[in-house]
C-alpha cells in the first residue's frame, strides 16, 4: 500500500509542472534592452524615457511626459510591432499591432486594456474606468514600471521584439521600445 501512494506521489510531482505549464503560463519572459522617444515640437509633447535596474534581471520604465496642450482627437496613432531573430541585426514586421487611429480610441482601447493597469501603482497616468475623452495640459510622471504581460500570448517566439509608437498630426511623437524575449525556466 505504502509503494502505490508512493508511485502515485512521485507520479503527480512529475505530471503537474508538465499540466501547469500546458495551461495558461506563459513561456517566455521579456528584458527591457531600450528606450528612445522624440517629439516634433517639445512645446506641445515634451518625452523622456529610461530604463532603471529594480534588482537582479529586473527592470522598469520611468521618465515624464509633459503635454503642454489639451491633445487634439485629430492627432492619429499606430503602433508597429518587428522581431528580429539576429540580436537586433534586422528586423521584420509582425502582424500584431495597433492601426492608424485616432488618439483617442488608442486611449480608451489599448491603452486602457493593455498599460493603464500596469501603470497605476507606478505612475499619475490617466486612471478610468469608461471612456476619456481629454487629456493635458499636464505633466506625467512614471517610476518603474513594468508592463504586465496578462493580455499577452501564451508563446512568443524567441528574439528580440521592436515597438514603436507613432503619432501623426499637430504634433508627432514617436516612442521606440526594444525587449529581448527569452523562453521562461520553469
Amino acid at each position: 500500500m505504502w509503494t502505490y501512494s508512493f508511485k502515485f506521489l512521485l507520479l503527480l510531482l512529475f505530471i503537474l509542472p508538465i499540466v501547469k505549464a500546458l495551461g495558461n503560463e506563459k513561456t517566455w519572459t521579456y528584458t527591457l534592452v531600450d528606450i528612445t522617444v522624440t517629439s516634433s515640437d517639445e512645446s506641445q509633447v515634451k518625452a523622456e524615457a529610461r530604463i532603471e535596474r529594480m534588482g537582479r534581471g529586473e527592470f522598469g520604465l520611468s521618465g515624464q511626459i509633459i503635454l503642454g496642450i489639451l491633445v487634439p482627437p485629430s492627432i492619429d496613432v499606430e503602433v508597429l510591432t518587428y522581431r528580429s531573430a539576429d540580436s537586433g541585426q534586422t528586423y521584420k514586421l509582425q502582424p500584431y499591432g495597433v492601426q492608424r487611429q485616432g488618439i483617442y480610441n488608442v486611449l480608451n482601447n489599448f491603452y486602457k486594456n493593455i498599460i493603464m493597469e500596469s501603470a497605476k501603482d507606478c505612475s499619475n497616468l490617466p486612471y478610468f474606468k469608461d471612456n476619456i475623452t481629454e487629456v493635458g495640459p499636464a505633466t506625467y510622471y512614471f517610476e518603474k514600471c513594468q508592463v504586465k504581460t496578462d493580455s499577452f500570448p501564451q508563446y512568443m517566439p524567441e528574439g528580440f521584439l521592436k515597438i514603436v509608437m507613432l503619432s501623426y498630426g499637430e504634433v508627432e511623437v514617436k516612442c521606440e521600445v526594444i525587449v529581448n524575449i527569452e523562453k521562461k525556466t520553469f
